[in-house]
């Protein structure tokens, strides 16, 4: 297969690095010339010496992160080529991140303490404006524990496939059992956690027959590609809202 189905702007990207190089190379003729008729007396052409030098500088900048960003797409895209779909496998939750559990828990805490400043600054003067900023922070604090207890719930699930049958166990208790000729439809996509520094990691749904339900569960990138590769195999109809790249 080809690494570009993988990635579908690396045709874009790998073209990036070749368009910066150029406007390198010509700004940095410019600075030669520049220097060839440079003329300490002239603060115009003092300022335009540095300003050319500057850019310069960002385009050989951007023209580096630019190839660094093509080499990460290639490598992750060969990794990706690497898995290979067997007729019997596991897929894991993910289990909660230690250090953004603790971020997650700062940032709770200081919702609670604006929240409760509000209230006391609403208990000495009653004001429509400081009514409405208390129901946003409730309503933030609301969303945020939802999400995060929706999060929970999503790392406890694990599945064991082989061939079209897959079981499901929460907390390591069957749940369901499940043929792949039985779900209606499979979706990924990222749980949104309001904080603007949501997880990329991709949550699995399983729908049956009837739109119930049966699984949502974070996985890994990897197990996202090859359950992909499983579900296209057994004709599943994909929900795909995940992109990783």
């Amino acid at each position: 297969m080809e690494l570009n189905m993988y990635v579908p702007n690396l045709d874009r990207q790998k073209k990036l690095p070749k368009v910066f190089l150029i406007l390198a190379l010509i700004s940095f003729v410019a600075l030669l010339i520049q220097i060839y008729f440079f003329d300490k007396t002239s603060e115009t052409k003092i300022l335009f010496l540095a300003g050319t030098s500057v850019i310069v500088s960002l385009f050989l900048a951007i023209y580096l992160l630019s190839k660094i960003n093509v080499h990460l797409l290639e490598k992750r895209s060969q990794e990706i080529e690497k898995i290979e779909l067997s007729d019997k496998f596991e897929i894991k939750s993910l289990r909660i991140n230690s250090w953004w559990l603790f971020l997650y828990i700062i940032f709770f805490i200081i919702l609670i303490f604006i929240l409760f400043s509000l209230i006391s600054i609403l208990l000495k003067e009653l004001t429509y404006k400081h009514i409405f900023y208390s129901i946003i922070f409730i309503g933030a604090i609301i969303f945020n524990c939802y999400n995060f207890l929706k999060e929970l719930k999503s790392r406890k699930y694990l599945l064991t496939v082989s061939g079209k049958t897959i079981k499901i166990y929460y907390e390591n208790n069957e749940k369901e059992v499940i043929t792949t000729d039985n779900i209606s439809q499979v979706r990924f996509y990222v749980i949104d956690s309001g904080r603007g520094i949501g997880s990329k990691n991709p949550t699995l749904q399983i729908f049956n027959c009837e739109e119930k339900m049966l699984v949502e569960m974070t996985i890994s990138a990897n197990d996202y590609y090859l359950l992909k590769k499983y579900f296209e195999k057994y004709n599943v109809r994909i929900d795909n809202q995940y992109k990783e790249f």
